[in-house]
C-alpha cells in the first residue's frame, strides 16, 4: 500500500516538474507548493531529496535537449569546425557567434548557483517565500503579455546586452517560485526580440546550466531513500521527461498565440494560494 501511495505521489510531481519546467510558472516553486500541500495530508519526504531532485530535472532536461536535438548537432559541429577548420569560418560564423552569447548568457546563473548555493536550498523551504516570488513571475507574464511581441530583432541580431541581460534573469529564476522560462523569455522579449528567438535562445541557456546544477549535486544522489523509493523515483524520472516534451509545444503555441496571460493570472492566484492558505 506505501509503495502504491509513493507511486502515486512522486508521480504527480514528476508530472508537475514536466510541465512547469518550460510553461512559465516555476517547476521549483510548484515542487515546494505540492509538497507542502501533500505534507498537510500525512504524505512525508526526505528533507534533503537531492535524488528525486536530480532525477525530475534530468528528465526534463533530456526532453528539451531532445527537441532541440538537431539544433544542438549542428552548432556543436559548428563550434569546432570554426575552432578547427581555418576553411569554414565564415559558413559556420554565425552559430560560432550564438554559441559564444550562450556562453556569455550561462555566466551568471552558473557564478550565481556556486556562491548561493545554500541560501536557494534553504529558500526551497520557506513556502511564503514561494508566494511572493510567484507574484513577481506573474508580473513578468504580464509585462510580456501587454509589451513583449514589439520586438523584432531575429537570431542574427541577437548581442551580447541580449545574452548578459537574458543571462541575469536566469540568475533571478535561481530561487523557487521565479520561472526561469518566464523571466528569461522577458528579458528577451522587452529587449527588443521577437517572440521565437527569446524563446529558443532561453531554452538553449537552460541546458548548460541544468547540466551544471545536475553535476554538482550528483555526488549527494545516492540518499538513504533511493533503496526504498527507486521505482516511484523512476516513474517520476520518465513521467517528468514526456510531459516536459509535450509542455514545450504547448508553450510555443500559447506564445504564437500571445496568449501568455493566461499563465500570469495562475501565478497570481497561486502566490496568493501560497501566501494565505499555506
Amino acid at each position: 500500500m506505501e509503495l502504491l501511495q509513493n507511486i502515486l505521489v512522486y508521480g504527480i510531481l514528476g508530472a508537475i516538474q514536466g510541465f512547469s519546467e518550460p510553461i512559465p510558472i516555476s517547476s521549483s516553486g510548484h515542487l515546494v507548493i505540492f509538497k507542502n500541500i501533500f505534507e498537510h495530508f500525512g504524505w512525508n519526504f526526505p528533507k534533503t531529496d537531492i535524488t528525486f531532485e536530480v532525477l525530475v530535472n534530468t528528465g526534463s532536461l533530456l526532453a528539451i535537449m531532445f527537441y532541440y536535438r538537431k539544433d544542438i548537432a549542428r552548432l556543436f559541429v559548428s563550434f569546432f569546425s570554426y575552432i578547427f577548420k581555418a576553411e569554414k569560418r565564415d559558413a559556420v560564423l554565425p552559430d560560432f557567434r550564438y554559441c559564444m552569447l550562450l556562453i556569455v548568457a550561462t555566466i551568471p546563473a552558473a557564478i550565481g548557483g556556486v556562491l548561493l548555493n545554500d541560501y536557494i536550498e534553504e529558500a526551497f523551504s520557506n513556502v511564503k517565500l514561494v508566494g511572493c516570488t510567484l507574484l513577481i513571475t506573474a508580473v513578468f507574464l504580464m509585462l510580456i503579455h501587454k509589451y513583449g511581441y514589439k520586438g523584432k530583432r531575429t537570431k542574427r541580431k541577437l548581442n551580447l546586452w541580449d545574452a548578459l541581460r537574458m543571462g541575469c534573469f536566469q540568475l533571478v529564476a535561481l530561487l523557487p517560485g521565479i520561472s526561469r522560462s518566464g523571466s528569461t523569455i522577458t528579458g528577451g522579449m522587452l529587449g527588443g526580440l521577437e517572440q521565437k528567438t527569446a524563446r529558443d535562445f532561453s531554452f538553449f541557456m537552460f541546458m548548460p546550466v541544468s547540466l551544471g546544477a545536475i553535476i554538482l549535486k550528483i555526488k549527494d544522489f545516492a540518499t538513504p531513500a533511493l533503496s526504498t523509493l527507486w521505482l516511484p523515483y523512476l516513474i517520476a524520472f520518465i513521467i517528468s521527461g514526456i510531459v516536459t516534451y509535450l509542455a514545450l509545444q504547448l508553450l510555443f503555441s500559447i506564445l504564437n498565440k500571445h496568449k501568455m496571460n493566461y499563465f500570469s493570472v495562475y501565478c497570481l492566484a497561486m502566490g496568493l494560494f501560497a501566501l494565505i492558505v499555506l
